[in-house]
């Protein structure tokens, strides 16, 4: 394996374990905010020092944040996947990988945002399932899969056989 190829992977593995500390603590936070609002009597278990930086911080700035934080990932993660493959493929195949990893992207965003507004039409119970399988998706365009997952495919489908 290319040191470089290594070193882009530790660094997806960070952002990895980054995007999930950042994202764990403001929904404590919001929670716990939530929970304080309608006059529960709530413990706080967001990281102290994540606490220390969004302390004054509203529910509706953690939101807004938390919708950055999920625009930088997805981003993040898409270049990753950018960058594997230009220093992994031929510019020729570069080229076709990118058209499939971006296409690829959109559909399965289109398609988390599609069924959120779908289930929207649905009772309750529902509408609260297809919640959730459209944020696994939106999810898995924040992750390391996302890359990793269209550079296994297209790898896959043109290897050459011997």
């Amino acid at each position: 394996m290319k040191l470089k190829n290594f070193n882009l992977i530790v660094l997806a593995i960070f952002l990895e374990y980054l995007r999930d500390y950042l994202f764990i603590n403001v929904n404590l936070y919001i929670e716990f905010l939530e929970n304080l609002n309608i006059g529960l009597n709530v413990i706080n278990y967001t990281d102290s020092f994540l606490f220390s930086i969004i302390k004054s911080f509203e529910i509706k700035s953690l939101t807004q944040i938390k919708w950055v934080m999920s625009l930088f990932f997805a981003l993040a993660f898409y270049f990753l996947g950018v960058l594997l493959s230009y220093w992994n493929f031929s510019k020729l195949k570069h080229k076709e990988f990118l058209k499939i990893h971006r296409i690829g992207g959109a559909v399965i965003l289109n398609f988390s945002l599609f069924i959120y507004i779908f289930g929207k039409f649905m009772n309750l119970e529902t509408q609260i399932n297809f919640y959730f399988v459209s944020l696994e998706l939106s999810h898995f365009i924040q992750s390391l899969l996302y890359p990793i997952s269209f550079l296994i495919l297209f790898s896959s489908f043109n290897i050459k056989k011997t």
